[in-house]
């Protein structure tokens, strides 16, 4: 009888695995290297100079770019108000016409996030996953398919769990709380729309057909926002590249954003649709002890609404020492201290998490763990 639930928590590091070019420090340095003339001297005056743009954390810099864009717009919204009609002509000022700058922006920062997708694309390969990935892989496939439920939470927003899941498990086995429905307007491209009532078939209690569920909690590469539907989309990896959809969203005007979330204010972004539906998932699992394996890899514990999520979630099991195994691949000593150090810094118990729940030999290293059980109140 399938008795455990295991879920596995994924971040950048097991993309590192697969390919180096994954690594935000390579990805912030092409990026950079792309840029030309007023681009470059917008972005060095976002991060306040040259010598403030960080090469090892692109986030970072993005932040900037988004700080900037969200201040203008909500400026713009307060000017094109009535309190805003007042303000300007109880002191005399000019319309400044913030549309227009809002506009300009936009476009740089919608051409920063096709460029960065664009770096990242094309690096996920089945090969490239059967070569690297073989050890990681096949127990991924052993620990969902004797599952009687298995979760898949993603923090990178590449498609590599989803590519994964898709060899291994079978679409017939998960849900990505995605429906086929029709081409995209004006297109031959397939759409899929992101809605979980029509997934109630896959994703019920009571249907185990298809039970496993992936929930990409900073957004995917696939996804995207639909204005005048206002809807979230899917479209098939290979069709955003063979129909050009990052560039046809800027030259055809069509009402489409990339649904991931990147730079600063990530725990507030989390109560915007859809990731609040991946992340009261979560917070819902997590509160109510529904998995008993946990399995976190590549994960930097830098985020502080899945850490505290990870917190209840220990909270609301036995002993969640049995059922814990935090993968990483740091290698010297030192390294390896530093890393134990910080994550119980940031989970923190008494006493503190032991060792026995940290393996450092990378994603192939992973193994099973015990199990533990909802703790009674």
């Amino acid at each position: 009888m399938k008795t455990h639930t295991p879920l596995f928590l994924f971040g950048n590091g097991l993309s590192i695995a697969l390919s180096g070019e994954f690594s935000l420090k390579n990805i912030t340095a092409k990026f950079i290297a792309e840029l030309k003339g007023d681009e470059m001297d917008f972005f060095q005056e976002i991060c306040g100079g040259n010598k403030n743009i960080n090469f090892d954390d692109f986030e970072a810099n993005f932040s900037q770019i988004e700080d900037a864009y969200s201040s203008l717009k909500n400026y713009r919204k307060f000017i094109d108000s009535k309190a805003g009609e007042i303000f300007l002509q109880k002191f005399e000022l000019s319309n400044p016409e913030l549309i227009k700058h809002e506009e300009i922006i936009k476009l740089l920062y919608n051409r920063y996030i096709y460029q960065i997708l664009g770096i990242i694309h094309g690096n996920v390969t089945k090969v490239d996953i059967e070569r690297k990935l073989k050890g990681f892989t096949n127990f991924l496939k052993q620990q969902l398919s004797c599952s009687k439920k298995g979760y898949v939470f993603t923090l990178n927003y590449d498609l590599l769990a989803e590519t994964i899941l898709l060899e291994e498990i079978g679409s017939n086995n998960i849900t990505d709380f995605c429906s086929a429905t029709h081409k995209y307007l004006g297109t031959d491209i397939d759409k899929f729309d992101f809605d979980p009532a029509l997934n109630d078939h896959k994703y019920g209690d009571d249907y185990t057909n298809a039970n496993v569920e992936l929930h990409h909690l900073h957004g995917s590469l696939s996804l995207f926002y639909d204005s005048l539907r206002n809807k979230c989309i899917k479209f098939r990896s290979e069709d955003i590249f063979n129909h050009k959809v990052y560039e046809s969203i800027g030259r055809n005007n069509w009402c489409l954003s990339p649904v991931i979330i990147t730079g600063g204010g990530k725990s507030l972004k989390m109560n915007e649709y859809p990731f609040e539906f991946y992340f009261r998932n979560f917070k819902d699992l997590s509160t109510y002890g529904k998995y008993n394996k946990l399995f976190i890899v590549g994960y930097s514990f830098r985020d502080e609404h899945v850490n505290e999520l990870i917190n209840r979630w220990m909270k609301s099991v036995k002993d969640y020492s049995d059922a814990l195994l935090i993968v990483d691949y740091k290698s010297t000593e030192e390294d390896k201290d530093q890393f134990k150090k910080f994550v119980r810094k940031q989970i923190k118990k008494r006493p503190n998490i032991p060792d026995k729940c940290f393996e450092f030999g990378g994603a192939n290293s992973i193994k099973d763990v015990s199990g533990t059980e909802v703790k009674e109140e």
